[in-house]
């Protein structure tokens, strides 16, 4: 991967050679040998970059691409795991004319669940504390 940031001046400069090659062996003179040479090296140097960022653009795509599919994975994964244990959670807004006795039966179970409170039936109080 690290090549494909040396593949603008791989480009221009292989084509510049070739061009320099097939330009002398024809007979061209040397002054325009030299302007195709560097005509055919800033062109190509050119090519070479919007290739570069094209193939870097879809290595970037793909990787996106595998974390999309990795994180759809983990979900699906998550959510087998929690049906499998049974964890389910009810998100429902509440409507208009619920009852409140069904708030206090909530707020009762909850009560169960985590702890029992203290049933006071009486108090008494010491009539020497007081004085």
């Amino acid at each position: 991967m690290n090549n494909i940031y040396k593949l603008p001046f791989i480009t221009g400069t292989f084509v510049t050679i070739l061009v320099g090659m097939i330009s002398y062996k024809t007979g061209i003179k040397d002054g325009e040998i030299y302007i195709r040479m560097s005509i055919s090296m800033v062109v190509f140097f050119i090519t070479g970059v919007y290739l570069k960022n094209f193939i870097l653009k879809i290595n970037e795509e793909l990787k996106q691409k595998e974390e999309r599919l990795k994180e759809q994975e983990r979900l699906e994964k998550e959510k087998k795991n929690d049906e499998k244990k049974g964890k389910r959670i009810d998100l429902k807004a509440e409507e208009e004319g619920n009852e409140p006795e069904k708030e206090q039966d909530d707020d009762q179970k909850l009560y169960d669940e985590e702890f029992k409170p203290l049933k006071v039936n009486s108090v008494k109080v010491n009539k020497e504390d007081e004085n």
